[in-house]
């Protein structure tokens, strides 16, 4: 880097204090630092004893003790000097190092996250993005690496997302045909006849008509199978006997269930911390989850259905497309109420899911909205009091019998305080069982999760700790049923508050806040407001603070002013204005020391002069004397 080759030091030769300065010169081009602190360390304390044992040795010779010591301070100039060097040359070392590391672990990252998106492993990328972020946000570089890769990985997402839609749509078509093609045929000539009979009645508006009827046809038809899809695929061939039929329903089915989404995490949401996983037991899970974020509320759901195999992956894919079709769409009621009714349509009497759904209104965190389909009981952990409260969701299993009136679905509540936790599970947690043939339990669930939630905040946490008690419950025994755990944190601290919120207007009301103070303040978490609020009340202090200031100034108060100025720079008040006027009272201060000082050798002047004239030449020299010897200030 500085443009000569490394040489070894050979301390032999260092006899004297240029020698030392020139080794410590090149032990910091050689960046050997250590070498150099201790090298500095060791002349300066070479000089200070040298300097000591000459100056009892001169101590009757002034004149060659001054001369010494000047040379004492001049070395020790140079010293200083290079001291300075060395702690600027280090600290510009260290700040390249930690700039090469970063640039080493970024390019990394960088090079693992487009690793797993080309391989299409698009959440993978995106969680791993997101850990980078939260630990480097104060790096410029990194937020806009992550806003710009996670637009690229969101946009994959969609890409690949109807990439497949796209495949899936050419081959419905040709297996359509294969399953049900006589109905597509008879509906075909129904149109072409149809076409055929207005064209001979003279009925076709303009030439094109009848393509555009027979394109129209095939799109809506193409909608239709789309929407069914193997749903319906399956369900034909799962009533067939034929053991084939069944193989083939289930290849299907383990191609839809691959889509599925086996863990819930959504580091964003406002207001609470949400976590969820699927351990599933065949490829073909009978447990389900989703989750929705719209504009004004959060969408989630657990599901389980009937069985194992194929019927009940049929049952949680039918669940899951209506809970995805729905959710943006209703309220929590109509969601429920059209997804029981369509799981009705399509499944057959001895089918049936259990399940709850939850909605959360984004104004409303305290509220948890639900409405339970017959599913496990759901326990609420309290923070406040360490106790644990069991809640029964209540209903009929989804898909028992149609539902007409919207009333009779019961939507129920849940009021969550800060920390508190709602923990909901399927059946394959609490009818696990050990070697000895014994359940888990609803009991020993119960227990561990209080006494877990006594002890760790995190969702998650929680679940690694639940799963790890029914592992040691089981005793490696392998999972005969899929597992699945949901929990839900109320997390008050990433609660936002808007611009019409009753909570921002009482803060701008107390805080006397201006429109764009209160601007600064909407939609951040309680942390982030807390600590905006606080810049704000300290952008307020200074602002009264220069104010005050500003009156010293203009009264003359001078060494008020500079007291005050001083004080509040201590305390960390910076701002422009507070130095001007700490400037502008130094200033003045030196001036009228200055003045002071004139004032007084101009009456020391006149009085020497009037001695001068009486010929008192005795006390004019030894006055002029006292006064050189003092401060030379003739």
């Amino acid at each position: 880097m500085f443009g000569f080759k490394k040489k070894k030091i050979d301390f032999w030769k260092i006899k004297t204090f240029d020698d030392a300065l020139k080794a410590i010169k090149v032990f910091i081009y050689l960046k050997e630092w250590d070498k150099a602190e201790k090298a500095i360390a060791e002349i300066r304390n070479i000089e200070d004893t040298a300097f000591a044992d000459l100056e009892v040795k001169l101590k009757d010779n002034y004149s060659e003790s001054q001369k010494q010591r000047k040379k004492y301070e001049k070395n020790k100039g140079l010293i200083r000097t290079m001291e300075g060097k060395f702690e600027m040359e280090k600290l510009k070392y260290e700040r390249e190092i930690e700039k090469e590391r970063f640039r080493i672990r970024f390019n990394k990252i960088k090079k693992e996250i487009h690793k797993l998106a080309a391989t299409g492993k698009n959440n993978d990328a995106l969680n791993l993005l997101t850990h980078f972020l939260e630990d480097n946000r104060d790096k410029s570089a990194v937020v806009t690496f992550y806003d710009k890769e996670k637009k690229k990985i969101l946009k994959s997402i969609e890409a690949k997302k109807a990439k497949d839609k796209k495949k899936q749509k050419d081959t419905a078509e040709i297996e359509a045909l294969k399953l049900i093609g006589k109905t597509i045929k008879n509906q075909q000539q129904q149109q072409e006849e149809k076409k055929q009979e207005e064209e001979k009645q003279g009925k076709s508006l303009f030439p094109f008509a009848g393509i555009r009827k027979k394109l129209n046809f095939y799109k809506s038809l193409k909608a239709r199978l789309e929407s069914k899809k193997l749903l319906d695929e399956v369900s034909i061939l799962i009533e067939e006997e034929s053991n084939a039929k069944k193989e083939i329903a289930e290849k299907k089915l383990e191609n839809i269930h691959k889509g599925l989404v086996r863990e819930l995490y959504q580091p964003d949401m406002v207001g609470f911390d949400i976590y969820g996983k699927i351990l599933w037991h065949d490829k073909i899970s009978g447990d389900t989850f989703g989750f929705i974020d719209s504009k004004e509320k959060y969408n989630f759901f657990i599901g389980d259905a009937t069985g194992h195999g194929v019927r009940a992956g049929l049952i949680v894919s039918i669940l899951s497309k209506n809970f995805q079709e729905h959710s943006a769409k209703y309220d929590l009621q109509n969601i429920a109420l059209k997804t029981n009714n369509n799981l009705k349509e399509n499944l057959q009497s001895r089918n049936f899911a259990t399940g709850v759904f939850f909605e959360i209104n984004k104004e409303y965190n305290d509220i948890v909205n639900f409405v339970g389909f017959g599913h496990e009981p759901m326990f609420v952990y309290r923070a406040k009091t360490k106790k644990v409260e069991k809640v029964i969701p209540g209903g009929l299993a989804g898909g028992i019998r149609v539902i007409k009136k919207l009333e009779d679905i019961q939507v129920k509540h849940i009021e969550l305080a800060d920390d508190d936790i709602i923990l909901t599970f399927s059946d394959g947690v609490v009818e696990a069982k050990n070697e000895a043939g014994e359940f888990y339990g609803l009991d020993r669930l119960e227990k561990t999760f209080r006494s877990i939630s006594k002890s760790h905040t995190n969702p998650q946490d929680i679940y690694t700790s639940l799963i790890e008690d029914l592992k040691f419950f089981k005793s490696g025994t392998s999972f005969l049923d899929d597992t699945t755990i949901v929990l839900l944190k109320r997390n008050q601290s990433k609660d936002v508050v808007t611009h019409e919120s009753v909570e921002l207007k009482e803060i701008t009301a107390k805080e006397w806040l201006n429109r764009t103070q209160a601007k600064r303040l909407a939609w951040k978490n309680k942390k982030d407001l807390e600590e905006e609020l606080e810049k704000i009340r300290k952008e307020k202090e200074t602002d009264n603070i220069i104010k005050i200031l500003e009156w010293y100034y203009l009264t003359g108060e001078i060494i008020k002013l500079k007291q005050e100025a001083t004080r509040y720079i201590k305390e960390w008040y910076i701002h422009k204005k507070i130095n001007f006027y700490l400037k502008k009272a130094i200033a003045k201060e030196n001036a009228y020391r200055v003045s002071q000082k004139n004032t007084k050798m101009q009456n020391k002047y006149n009085v020497l002069m009037e001695l001068y004239k009486k010929n008192d030449y005795r006390t004019v020299i030894h006055e002029i004397n006292d006064i050189i010897a003092k401060d030379w200030n003739i």
